[in-house]
C-alpha cells in the first residue's frame, strides 16, 4: 500500500530517470614473481604495490534536510547512524526507511524499490523508473539567522522554514507567523517568505547583513539568532502514532512530535473519534508552542475536520546554485548531441563562482547575482581543440553567456536573457 501511494504522488509530475551506471573498480590479480636467486644477472623483484584505502563516503547535507521537488511532493529526510540510514517523511504518508548503498559518487539509498540519490544539495527520488528532481531547501548544516529592526524579527532556519514576529497596526500584541523561505530568481534574485496567511513577501539581500523589503524597510543581521517563541496558531495534519502524536504543519511542511500534556489529550480524542484508520492523518487547527527543534506543545485545541486538507503551496523552481544545469536551447534553437558528454553545462556555487563545460572544453569563472540581475565573467578554460560542431557550439555558448543580464527559473527550467529581454540560453536541471 505504501509503495502504491508514493508511486501515485511521484507520477503527478515526473521525468524519466537517467540510467544509473555503477562504477566498479576491479583490482588486478597479484603477480607471482619467481624467488630471488644468487644469480647476479637476475632481475630484482618488483616491490609489492599496496591497494590505496577507499575514499570515505560522502556525507549527506545535514542530519535533517527538507527537499523541494518542483512539480511533485516535497519531503523531509532524516539521516541517522552516521549517514547509514535515511527516513523519508511525506505529509500524510507512512515513513519510508532506506539503508545506504555503496556508490562511486555522492550518496545512494534504496530499499530495492525506492531510490534516493544525492550529491551536495541535489537529490533524485525514484520509484519504478520514474524520478523527481529535488534540492535541499534553505541552508542545510548552517546556523539560523535572525534579521530585525524595531518592529520586526525574522528568523531563517537552515531547513528552509522561518518564524516572524512583528508589530502590526491595530494589534495589541506582536503577531507571530511561520512558513517557508527561499531564494527565487525572476530577473534577479530575491529572498521570499510565504507565511500562514498565504502571503508572499520579498526582500533584497544587501551583502550578508541586511534585508530590505519591497516597502523599503530594513532589517539587519542580529548577533545571535532569536528562536521567536510564543503561541502560534497552527494548522496541519495530525495522527496518533505508536510512540505519540505527530503533527505536520501546513505552511512549513515540517512534522513535529506532539508533546504530552496541555490540550494534547483533547486533540487525540477528537482524532480517535473521527479517524477511519490508525494510519490516517486528519486536518486540525490548534494553538501551540514549539518545544525544541522537533516538538510542539498543544496549548489549545480549536478544531478537527475530517474532509479538509492543507492548502496547496505555491510552486517553486529548482535552486539556482549547486544545481547542474544542462543546455537545451541557445538563441531559440534546440541543441542536439549524439554524445551527452558533449552537452554544455553550468553550475553555480555559493561563493560567486561557476564551472561547466562548453561542449568542447571545461571552463569556469565568476558571477554576480543581485536583485536586478546576473552577470557572468568567464575565467580559466582548458585548451583542447575540438572538431565542429563542438567548436562552433563553444563559441556560441560563451558569447551568449557573456551577454546575459537577467534570469528566470520555472520548475526545473532556467532561462538566461540579455539586456533586451531576449532569451539567449535555456537550461534544464539534470537528474542525478
Amino acid at each position: 500500500m505504501k509503495a502504491r501511494t508514493l508511486l501515485v504522488l511521484l507520477a503527478l509530475s515526473v521525468v524519466p530517470a537517467a540510467a544509473a551506471v555503477a562504477q566498479v573498480t576491479i583490482s588486478p590479480p597479484p603477480i607471482n614473481y619467481p624467488p630471488a636467486t644468487d644469480d647476479k644477472t637476475s632481475s630484482p623483484q618488483a616491490p609489492a604495490t599496496e591497494t590505496p584505502p577507499p575514499e570515505p563516503p560522502v556525507p549527506p547535507p545535514a542530519i535533517d534536510v527538507m527537499y523541494v521537488c518542483p512539480g511533485g511532493p516535497d519531503f523531509s529526510a532524516h539521516f541517522a547512524e552516521n549517514g547509514e540510514l535515511v527516513t523519508l517523511k511525506i505529509a500524510g504518508q507512512p515513513d519510508l526507511e532506506m539503508p545506504r548503498q555503496t556508490t562511486a559518487t555522492g550518496y545512494f539509498y534504496t530499499d530495492g524499490y525506492y531510490e534516493l540519490r544525492g550529491r551536495g544539495r541535489e537529490a533524485t527520488l525514484t520509484a519504478a523508473g520514474r524520478s523527481l528532481r529535488c534540492h535541499a531547501a534553505g541552508r542545510p548544516g548552517q546556523p539560523p539567522r535572525t534579521f530585525a529592526n524595531a518592529d520586526s524579527a525574522l528568523t531563517l532556519f537552515p531547513d528552509g522554514t522561518f518564524r516572524l514576529r512583528e508589530k502590526r497596526a491595530g494589534a495589541a500584541e506582536p503577531v507571530l507567523d511561520l512558513g517557508q523561505w527561499s531564494q527565487e530568481v525572476d530577473g534577479g534574485v530575491r529572498l521570499v517568505i510565504r507565511g500562514s496567511a498565504s502571503t508572499r513577501r520579498a526582500f533584497r539581500e544587501v551583502g550578508v547583513g541586511k534585508l530590505i523589503d519591497d516597502k523599503g524597510a530594513e532589517l539587519t543581521l542580529a548577533a545571535t539568532p532569536d528562536p521567536i517563541e510564543g503561541k502560534f496558531r497552527l494548522s496541519g495534519l495530525y495522527r496518533d502514532a505508536q510512540d505519540g502524536g505527530l503533527f505536520t504543519e501546513c505552511f512549513t511542511d515540517r512534522t513535529y512530535a506532539v508533546v504530552p500534556g496541555g490540550a494534547e489529550p483533547e486533540l487525540e480524542r477528537a482524532w480517535v473519534e473521527a479517524t477511519p484508520s490508525r494510519e490516517t492523518s486528519l486536518y486540525a487547527e490548534v494553538v501551540g508552542e514549539f518545544s525544541g527543534p522537533n516538538g510542539v506543545s498543544i496549548v489549545e485545541f480549536l478544531s478537527l475536520k475530517r474532509g479538509a486538507t492543507c492548502p496547496a503551496q505555491a510552486s517553486r523552481g529548482a535552486a539556482l546554485r549547486d544545481t547542474e544545469w544542462r543546455l537545451i536551447e541557445i538563441d531559440g534553437e534546440k541543441v542536439r548531441f549524439d554524445d551527452w558528454r558533449h552537452r554544455p553545462t553550468l553550475r553555480l556555487n555559493d561563493e560567486g563562482g561557476f564551472s561547466g563545460r562548453t561542449g568542447c572544453n571545461g571552463f569556469g569563472g565568476t558571477y554576480e547575482l543581485t536583485a536586478d540581475g546576473v552577470r557572468f565573467k568567464s575565467g580559466a578554460m582548458t585548451m583542447m581543440a575540438c572538431p565542429d560542431p563542438q567548436q562552433t557550439m563553444e563559441r556560441r555558448y560563451l558569447d551568449a553567456l557573456d551577454a546575459v543580464r537577467t534570469a528566470q527559473i520555472a520548475s526545473t527550467v532556467l532561462d538566461l536573457n540579455d539586456a533586451t529581454g531576449k532569451r539567449r540560453l535555456r537550461f534544464e536541471a539534470r537528474s542525478l
